[in-house]
C-alpha cells in the first residue's frame, strides 16, 4: 500500500485529487518511503500539491525532512506558497537548529508571506523552548484537530468578541493574532465562524485559515 501511495502522488498523469488522497494518506505514515515521496512532491509543478506537500511534512514532524525543507525555504524559483509552507514545517518540527535560516529569511527573503511565516515559525519554536520537556505535546493537546498549529490557541482571551478584535486589528503582532484565529477555530460556532470570514479580507491572514 505505501508503494502504492507514493506512486500514486507522484504520477502527473493522475488526477490532481487522486494524487492528494495518496498526499494526506502519506502524511499519516512513518518512515523514509513517505518522507521522500513528500520531499519529492515538493518539486511539483502543481503549487497547490507541492505546497500541501510542504504542510504534511512539517504535520509528520520528521527531523530527517529538514534540509529538504530547508532547501525548498532557500530556493526563489519556487512559488512563494510552496517556501512559505517549508517555513510553517520548521516551525511544526520546532528544532533550534532551524531558527538560524528562519531568521536570515524572515530578513531577506522577498516575498512578505515567507517573511511572515518564518516570524510565526520562530515564535513557535521559541514557545517551545520556554515550554519544558512535554512542550509539543502539550501543544499538540490544544488542537481537537490533531493538527500541529503555526501558533498555539489564545488563552488570555475569554470572549468571541475579543478574540474577534484581536483577529482583526492589524496593529498587533502576528503570532498573536495567529493564536485568536486558532482559537476561533478550536471555539466553533456561527460568531466565530463569522469572525474568521471577516478576517479573509486581511491582506496578510490570506494563508492563515487552512
Amino acid at each position: 500500500m505505501e508503494k502504492f501511495l507514493c506512486d500514486r502522488l507522484l504520477d502527473p498523469t493522475q488526477p490532481i485529487s487522486e494524487r492528494f488522497r495518496a498526499l494526506f494518506s502519506l502524511r499519516n505514515l512513518k518512515g523514509p518511503g513517505p518522507r521522500n515521496a513528500l520531499i519529492q512532491a515538493t518539486r511539483d509543478s502543481s503549487n497547490l500539491l507541492a505546497h500541501e506537500a510542504a504542510f504534511a511534512l512539517g504535520q509528520m514532524q520528521d527531523a530527517e525532512a529538514i534540509p529538504a525543507l530547508k532547501a525548498v525555504l532557500n530556493d526563489f524559483s519556487l512559488h512563494p506558497i510552496v517556501r512559505h509552507e517549508a517555513a510553517e514545517a520548521l516551525g511544526a518540527i520546532g528544532l533550534e537548529s532551524n531558527i538560524p535560516l528562519l531568521k536570515n529569511s524572515l530578513v531577506l527573503d522577498p516575498a512578505q508571506e515567507v517573511r511572515e511565516t518564518c516570524e510565526l515559525a520562530l515564535q513557535r519554536i521559541e514557545e517551545l523552548k520556554s515550554g519544558g520537556s512535554d512542550d509539543k505535546a502539550s501543544m499538540a493537546e490544544k488542537s481537537p484537530f490533531l493538527s500541529v498549529d503555526p501558533a498555539a490557541p489564545a488563552s488570555s482571551y475569554s470572549s468571541i468578541d475579543k478574540l474577534r478584535e484581536v483577529l482583526l486589528d492589524e496593529e498587533r503582532g502576528m503570532y498573536e493574532r495567529y493564536s485568536a484565529l486558532f482559537a476561533l477555530r478550536n471555539h466553533g460556532g456561527e460568531e466565530a465562524v463569522s469572525a474568521i470570514i471577516d478576517s479573509l479580507g486581511c491582506l496578510c491572514l490570506g494563508s492563515a485559515a487552512k
